[in-house]
């Protein structure tokens, strides 16, 4: 089991762990030992730095993307020689600035009262209004002729014709036969083995038939019978019935009154809203524990230090004097540009070395 490097404990302690056991990886080897004043450095300042991170109350903001899926890093190779840690990578801050309104704008308002005059005017006492006067309608008398019964189509069968013919049927064609006979020759010649047959028509087998033939089909005759109608005499409407509109003029009476002459008039001033800008931060992506090649204690030295002090300060963090000593403050500006980078927090790595510009 090997005891824990410096970038190790840095890790240790700002997550809040007691120790961390390194397996030995296959390929690397330990670090050269640490000088004891570069490592008591790092844990000294380390812990008042996590201590001092009070988180500040902000308005809420938008929900950050959905995160998309990323495709599979390939696994670093680690070579003899270099050193590595399991370093946490906080949400991003970002700032922002939110204006709040610390007083509504508000209407000040000034009234002039109305001006009135006394006169006259003309009051309806009885209002006029509109009725109608019916008229009744006038008839003449129309004469028409009225069907009483309609026309009727009558249909008749008219049977079919025939006519009576004789015809005759052949059951049984005529036709020849063969009968067994002797002819000449044939009765002297026995051992010929022929045999002698005599040709005989057989008549033809009729019959006569009475057949009836189609002269006239059967069909349908049609009689119509006319229509009846009577004259009819009645009265029709001629002028219908109407409404005359018939108008009744108002009743007006005259009384003193008060006229205004000049309405109540109101004007406003607008006083604005006071409002205070404020510093919000919000946070982007998630925490999550990543591994990352850092710089070995053995290759940390005072130009470098220096270097990084120098660029700390010219980003606008506190890293302290400019001495090449990696105290607290130096870790604690550090750690500061990691968190706000996005970057692995709490080592000296290689991509916080690339990120800062630093040879």
């Amino acid at each position: 089991m090997r005891s824990p490097s410096l970038l190790g404990c840095l890790l240790v302690a700002i997550s809040g762990c007691s120790s961390i056991d390194q397996a030995p990886v296959q390929g690397t080897s330990a670090p050269a030992s640490a000088t004891p004043s570069v490592e008591s450095a790092l844990l000294s300042g380390a812990a008042p730095a996590a201590e001092r991170a009070v988180p500040q109350p902000v308005t809420p903001a938008a929900p950050p993307a959905s995160p998309q899926p990323l495709l599979a890093a390939p696994e670093p190779v680690i070579q003899a020689g270099q050193c590595w840690v399991y370093a946490q990578v906080k949400p991003k801050p970002v700032q922002s600035t939110l204006e709040v309104v610390v007083k509504d704008s508000v209407n000040r308002i000034t009234v002039t009262p109305a001006e009135l005059q006394n006169g006259l005017t003309q009051v309806v006492t009885r209002e006029g209004t509109r009725t109608y006067r019916i008229e009744p309608p006038t008839y003449k008398q129309v004469t028409e002729r009225v069907e009483v019964r309609p026309e009727i189509k009558r249909y008749t069968v008219v049977p079919a014709v025939y006519e009576e013919h004789q015809q005759t049927v052949t059951l049984e064609e005529a036709k020849t036969v063969l009968d067994p006979c002797r002819t000449a020759g044939t009765r002297y010649a026995r051992e010929s083995g022929v045999m002698a047959f005599c040709a005989r028509e057989v008549p033809a087998v009729t019959r006569t038939l009475k057949t009836q033939v189609l002269v006239a089909a059967e069909s349908v005759r049609e009689d119509i019978e006319p229509a009846v109608y009577e004259t009819v005499t009645r009265w029709v409407v001629d002028t219908p019935a109407q409404a005359v509109e018939v108008l009744l003029e108002p009743e007006l009476a005259q009384l003193k009154v008060e006229q205004l002459v000049r309405p109540v008039q109101a004007s406003q001033v607008v006083l604005p809203e006071k409002t205070q800008r404020m510093e919000v931060t919000r946070f982007e992506g998630e925490a999550r524990i990543v591994s990352r090649q850092a710089v070995c204690d053995a290759d940390i030295d005072e130009g470098m230090v220096r270097r990084l002090q120098s660029v700390l300060a010219q980003r606008g963090f506190a890293p302290g004097r400019i001495d090449g000593l990696l105290g607290r403050r130096t870790l604690a500006a550090l750690m500061q540009f990691q968190e706000n980078s996005g970057l692995a927090v709490g080592a000296l790595t290689l991509e916080s070395v690339a990120a800062l510009g630093i040879d």
